[in-house]
């Protein structure tokens, strides 16, 4: 998948130019959601793993968009699912949704570090509170120049208003903005921003790409 960019002749090959990567945080910067919470969850909720994340995303993107809170999040679902858990097992069920998704990918986190001052980075993230509260003081947090959350900006991927939020703080046009992410969905969002995309499948694929297909300018940082 990719997006419009201006090109230029390197090496005799035509690469993109960029100023900024943007970077999604879960399944990218994070791994996939922890496995073993999951379960611990789905256990509290006494429904199998299959019938956990149809459950789970419905009311999410609310909850990304801090429109409820987690104890709503959780009422809800448990609601939509058709069961009945006391008030102890939903603290417990907000303490594991949010350490399921802290298993940093370090490869990915490597790779920044090793990119950071040579261009602009960005955290373009549907985040709660909950887990926002757990990474805002990561050591690996201050390597990104802008970072945009969901749960801040009360909208969510794949929403176009989130794409024009991260626009205006990066102050890059789209062009010359690649942005990455594991869901599909909100990569086509934000190619029709006229946002470039990579598709994140590992870190080694992800380096790959950029290093062989895109050029990088420098924006100096004021």
């Amino acid at each position: 998948m990719s997006g419009r960019c201006d090109v230029i002749l390197k090496w005799g090959i035509l690469m993109k130019n960029i100023k900024t990567i943007v970077y999604d945080y879960g399944g990218v910067i994070s791994k996939k959601q922890n496995k073993k919470l999951v379960y611990k969850m789905c256990n509290i909720l006494n429904i199998p793993e299959q019938q956990f994340f149809s459950f789970y995303g419905q009311e999410r993107k609310d909850y990304d968009s801090a429109l409820i809170d987690a104890k709503t999040y959780w009422m809800k679902t448990i609601k939509l699912i058709g069961g009945q858990i006391k008030s102890k097992d939903i603290d417990r069920l907000i303490e594991f949704d949010a350490k399921s998704w802290l298993d940093i990918n370090k490869e990915t986190i490597e790779y920044i570090k090793s990119i950071q001052g040579k261009i602009k980075l960005a955290l373009l993230s549907n985040m709660t509170f909950d887990v926002l509260e757990k990474i805002k003081t990561l050591y690996w947090i201050h390597y990104f120049d802008s970072k945009i959350f969901s749960c801040e900006e009360k909208v969510a991927k794949p929403d176009e208003k989130i794409y024009e939020v991260c626009l205006k703080k990066v102050k890059i046009e789209p062009q010359h903005i690649l942005f990455i992410d594991d869901s599909e969905v909100n990569l086509i969002a934000a190619q029709r921003m006229g946002i470039n995309i990579l598709k994140f499948t590992d870190c080694e694929n992800m380096k790959n790409i950029i290093e062989n297909e895109y050029v990088w300018e420098k924006i100096e940082r004021k």
